[in-house]
């Protein structure tokens, strides 16, 4: 275990016998965002650590590693408020290596009125009295009990202040009678002395000596004193370091899990083998095809570029260039421009592509009126010039997220490696005249592109969400998910970026998306059907708590299977596993209340201010728990290696598994929930109106390859007449089942005079009657004989998914049955069914078969 590092050993611990500490409201209640998953655990680990018997001791000094973006600042506001309220620390001293981060600070701890204000806008109050953070250069002798003083400074100044000491200025002597919480941002300054061996210390790295040995200093002077480290920069691979803070980093949430979890942006490499000035052009196009994409679906954004440079020099002209080329931009050179882009990225499905189209539809004369009014010496910023050093630059540059705030494009060399907090930063072009191609340089660059990578948490549709929500959805948003950083297409600079991009744990996407379209044929748009006919879906009504009162209502299920994780061993900073294969068997596992209530705990979404709003019909989250008709005898069906038992998994293991089955939880009673429900009434919608042309992407470096069952391939179908579409881009199950009507194709064209199978890709959907789980039919089959029109609804369903959406089935199959249902039509001759779903394995199959022939066929 002494290799184990302390936050492993910490999660280890959090299991029946060793629950995680709650987090006290009154952190919750004045912080001015819900903390997220991870977040909420980085406060566990470190109020696990806070309460133990030898904390002075053990854990004075900790160090939080996460991840550009994860919001370590919060987690630091989080932790002041708990070490004033539950240790009586009054005196903070926070510091950095920077001024611009001091600047940012003072406005998220203390502004009320800024929007990164990270308390309540209301202020502080715990107990019921209003609690102040006081900036001070001193502590006070006599302390106000309802404030926290608060000391901003940059690690250099701090050093000078304690080892030259002045008047009015802090003092080792001052601070040996008082505890003090030393808070250090970007911690990774202060380790100098720690990286390397003393005689081998360059200038720079020996001043950083000094700084590290004043803060082991002012740390050691009071037993109760404490040092919190923040940091999404350690090398652990470094055996010094290692051995530092093995037992203080309290919780580790890196990059690569970061945006594994899809709270970043998607990176993407822009390669161009072009000058500088049309590089610089095209990002500024791409930047307003970005504002005009997220205005066309009622998403409110300013989309920023930085034009990053080596040189002082270089990124001064290109400033210039930049403001003289969009100032003497003529409509003949935009047109030029567009219609030369068209030509050459028409059949490109990547993010030129999708640009120049649109542009081919936009009225370029206003297109070029906005380029001249966003794009002007008062939307610029070049953090290069003395007269960024302003203070009210410095804000400006702090608050790019504001609607009044102007600024489009910024202009910089080094000075935003660090503490640039910006979230609408979705294009770093790099203005590359003489700069280095060395992994240095590339560090500097992988350091800048993490940091742009932060997602912009926009609302749409009414939600607001802090995760990446269109990466399997064909959607024009995700020009607004993504950073693009516009590079050059050197092979021994690539290599660099890529080598250090990956030791930054930053995942990158090379911007190539196949777009597999499906066209509705000319023949089928001129026929009556598509031009007059119409397609049924049934009416919605509002809906009430009883619409609600079964988890089944939400189509989620008591009954949930998981597989048991095989075990993996790997040496820390190797990435050799080795993987534990073993033979399955069925182990069912009633859900103890113990393992439910602790689930419930570590996951933010069950809270039950927040889930009533999804249950209606449950008054306490002891009935979500209790009642039969919710988790009451909730189970787990866990697949487990033969020599298994129940008995034989520890209760970490079995708690991990429960986890597992909420998060499942949360995710369907989040998808299904609806204020509305179906009713037996249907009514026709225009059939050019839910039916046109269609497209799937498919991104060709990180297409899911594991399963070849899933992946959606084109088939061509010009050649059958019967379907109204081009080609089909199915998976495996659903070319089978285009394979089956076309068995039969013959056959139904004897008996209907129109036969029609149409793909139905995410715009018809019908919900159960007097239920509120709503689903899209994957075909319809459109058929007319001398006396009706049937509609019917055919679902191909994989055998893993039969289970879960047998309400689907049943809905369908139940609408050959009902006597209620009620067709809005201008006759009588319209028919509604559904049919059994279709399957490649043989039982089901041949259900279907029997279904179709008698219902269809016959």
């Amino acid at each position: 275990m002494a290799e184990e590092l302390l936050h492993k050993k910490i999660a280890d611990s959090f299991n029946l016998f060793q629950n995680p500490p709650e987090i006290p409201s009154y952190i919750t209640d004045n912080l001015s965002h819900d903390l997220r998953p991870y977040q909420q655990e980085a406060l566990e680990h470190f109020v696990f650590a806070q309460e133990s018997d030898n904390a002075d001791m053990s854990f004075n000094h900790l160090l939080f590693h996460m991840a550009t973006g994860s919001g370590k600042t919060l987690v630091l506001a989080a932790t002041m408020l708990y070490l004033f309220k539950q240790h009586n620390h009054q005196n903070f001293i926070f510091f950095v290596n920077t001024d611009a981060i001091i600047r940012k600070t003072f406005d998220n701890l203390t502004n009320l009125s800024s929007s990164k204000y990270l308390f309540t806008k209301d202020g502080i109050t715990i107990d019921g009295e209003k609690i102040n953070i006081q900036i001070v250069e001193v502590f006070p002798s006599l302390p106000d009990k309802n404030t926290i003083y608060l000391k901003l400074t940059t690690i250099q100044k701090l050093h000078m202040d304690l080892t030259e000491p002045r008047e009015n200025s802090l003092t080792f002597d001052s601070l040996e009678e008082d505890k003090v919480v030393l808070l250090a941002d970007e911690a990774h300054h202060i380790n100098a002395l720690t990286k390397r061996d003393e005689r081998k210390l360059n200038t720079k790295e020996a001043e950083e000596k000094t700084w590290e040995n004043t803060v082991s200093k002012l740390l050691a002077l009071n037993p109760e004193n404490r040092l919190l480290e923040f940091t999404a920069t350690i090398d652990l691979n470094k055996d010094a370091l290692f051995d530092k803070y093995r037992d203080k980093i309290v919780y580790q949430y890196d990059l690569k899990h970061f945006m594994n979890d899809g709270y970043s942006k998607n990176v993407m490499l822009l390669r161009a083998d072009e000058d500088d000035d049309n590089k610089m052009f095209h990002a500024i196009l791409l930047s307003q095809y970005r504002k005009y994409i997220a205005h066309d679906n009622n998403v409110s954004i300013k989309p920023v570029i930085l034009f990053k440079s080596n040189k002082i020099a270089t990124s001064v002209k290109a400033n210039e260039t930049l403001l003289n080329m969009i100032q003497s931009l003529t409509l003949d050179k935009l047109t030029d421009t567009i219609e030369h882009g068209y030509a050459l990225y028409q059949y490109n499905q990547g993010i030129w592509g999708k640009m120049f189209h649109y542009y081919k539809t936009k009225d370029l004369s206003h297109v070029l009126q906005d380029l001249k009014w966003d794009f002007t010496d008062a939307t610029t910023i070049n953090a290069n010039s003395k007269e960024f050093l302003s203070e009210d630059n410095a804000l400006m540059l702090n608050s790019l997220e504001e609607p009044n705030n102007p600024i489009r494009t910024i202009f910089a060399v080094a000075k935003l490696n660090e503490g640039w907090d910006v979230l609408n930063l979705f294009d770093i072009v790099r203005v590359s005249e003489g700069a280095s191609t060395t992994k240095t340089t590339t560090d500097s660059e992988a350091q800048l592109i993490g940091r742009g990578a932060r997602y912009f948490p926009f609302e749409h549709q009414g939600e607001q969400s802090y995760k990446r929500r269109f990466d399997a959805i064909g959607s024009d948003l995700k020009a607004i998910e993504s950073l693009h950083y516009h590079t050059i297409n050197k092979n021994s600079y690539i290599k660099n970026l890529n080598k250090s991009l990956e030791a930054a744990n930053i995942q990158v996407k090379e911007d190539s998306y196949e777009r597999l379209e499906a066209k509705i044929k000319p023949s089928f748009r001129k026929h009556p059907i598509f031009k007059n006919g119409k397609i049924y879906i049934n009416k919605l009504v509002e809906t009430t708590p009883d619409d609600f009162d079964t988890l089944e209502k939400y189509n989620a299920y008591d009954l949930y299977d998981i597989s048991f994780q095989p075990a993996i061993e790997q040496q820390f900073g190797k990435n050799v596993k080795s993987k534990v294969n073993f033979d399955t068997h069925l182990l069912s596992w009633k859900i103890d209340s113990v393992y439910k209530q602790k689930a419930i705990q570590r996951n933010t979404f069950f809270r039950f201010e927040n889930f009533k709003n999804y249950i209606p019909a449950l008054s306490s989250m002891q009935d979500f728990l209790n009642s039969p008709d919710f988790l009451g005898n909730a189970t787990l069906n866990i697949s487990a290696p033969v020599s298994m038992n129940l008995e034989d998994l520890n209760p970490k293991e079995k708690l991990k598994m429960v986890d597992q089955f909420f998060e499942y939880l949360e995710k369907k009673i989040r998808l299904n929930y609806s204020k509305e429900r179906g009713t037996p009434v249907f009514e026709g919608v225009a059939f050019s109106e839910l039916i046109n042309n269609y497209y799937v992407e498919m991104n060709k470096v990180n297409a899911n390859v594991s399963d070849m069952t899933e992946v959606k391939q084109p088939r061509s179908m010009r050649h059958f007449d019967w379907f109204i579409y081009d080609k089909a881009i199915v998976n495996n199950l659903e070319d089978s089942f285009i394979d089956f009507i076309n068995d039969y194709i013959e056959e139904l064209k004897k008996k209907y005079k129109e036969v029609y199978l149409i793909r139905n890709e995410r715009k018809i959907k019908i919900v159960e009657i007097d239920g509120v789980r709503g689903f899209m039919p994957d075909f319809l089959l459109y058929l007319q004989d001398e006396n009706y029109t049937y509609q019917v609804f055919l679902e191909p369903k994989g055998d893993h998914l039969r289970l879960t959406d047998k309400w689907k089935e049943d809905f369908l199959t139940s609408l050959l049955e009902r006597d209620d249902i009620e067709i809005l039509s201008e006759n009588d001759d319209v028919r509604l069914l559904g049919l059994k779903f279709y399957s490649d394995t043989s039982q089901y199959k041949n259900e279907f078969r029997e279904d179709f022939e008698n219902y269809i066929v016959k």
